[in-house]
């Protein structure tokens, strides 16, 4: 499995959090400014390869929160400083956004305390309040993130749902790719740690076939490839038919 990054605090100079405004975008609507937030942030989001997966957090927190900074649940959510707050907040306001990433918030913070098994549960509640909360793009892409990092979860306490849970992510051509690619990259890696090379071949060229040339995983799959030599040669597996 990738080595997970995205925990680790940003560099004193990292300003993911400042977004600059034009006067163009001053009476902008919610998608504009979610495009040119991405737009002005998305080299910072993208630093240390799977950092983007804590980044995508980042960047939907702000998009809700943005959305919501006029209404009392946003200076709530902002308010939230601990798990307790963040439960209850999630608890309060069913149906927003915000209840998710707040519930996302507590299973990170859980899983990178060790607390495995809470962690896969708080991610669990926290794909089902994004399920509440809309079908929005936005919405969708913290369910996946949410659905995703319980099953990576559940893999390292063994569960036999995780890859399965993993696999339905990486087959699914209506998730963002980001999440996606990497869904593929973790089934590569995954499959190598058991020296199965024709699994993590399948999953490295399904990478190539179905993601962009410039898909923000392609470094860390060269570095997969040249640490397995065993990939270069190796036969692919069927490929699963696209969903």
């Amino acid at each position: 499995m990738p080595d997970d990054r995205s925990k680790k605090q940003p560099p004193a100079d990292d300003d993911r959090n400042l977004v600059i405004v034009d006067e163009d975008f001053a009476n902008a609507d919610a998608e504009d400014r979610l495009w040119l937030f991405w737009e002005r942030n998305k080299n910072v989001i993208v630093r240390g390869s799977t950092a983007l997966i804590g980044g995508i957090l980042a960047f939907l927190a702000f998009h809700f929160w943005s959305e919501a900074q006029k209404e009392a649940v946003g200076q709530e959510y902002v308010a939230c400083q601990d798990e307790t707050a963040r439960r209850a907040f999630a608890a309060k306001h069913n149906g927003e956004p915000l209840a998710a990433v707040a519930m996302v918030e507590v299973a990170d913070a859980l899983k990178q305390a060790g607390k495995s098994a809470d962690a896969v549960k708080a991610y669990d509640d926290a794909a089902r309040l994004a399920d509440l909360a809309g079908k929005a793009p936005a919405v969708e892409a913290l369910a996946v993130r949410s659905r995703l990092y319980a099953a990576l979860v559940r893999h390292e306490l063994g569960d036999a749902t995780a890859i399965p849970a993993i696999t339905a992510i990486a087959e699914n051509a209506a998730v963002a790719e980001t999440l996606r690619g990497y869904a593929m990259l973790t089934l590569a890696n995954i499959a190598v740690s058991k020296g199965d090379t024709a699994a993590a071949s399948k999953w490295l060229n399904l990478m190539d076939k179905r993601l962009r040339p410039s898909h923000v995983w392609q470094s860390d799959k060269t570095w997969l490839v040249r640490s397995e030599p065993s990939l270069l040669a190796a036969p692919a597996a069927p490929a699963p038919i696209a969903k």
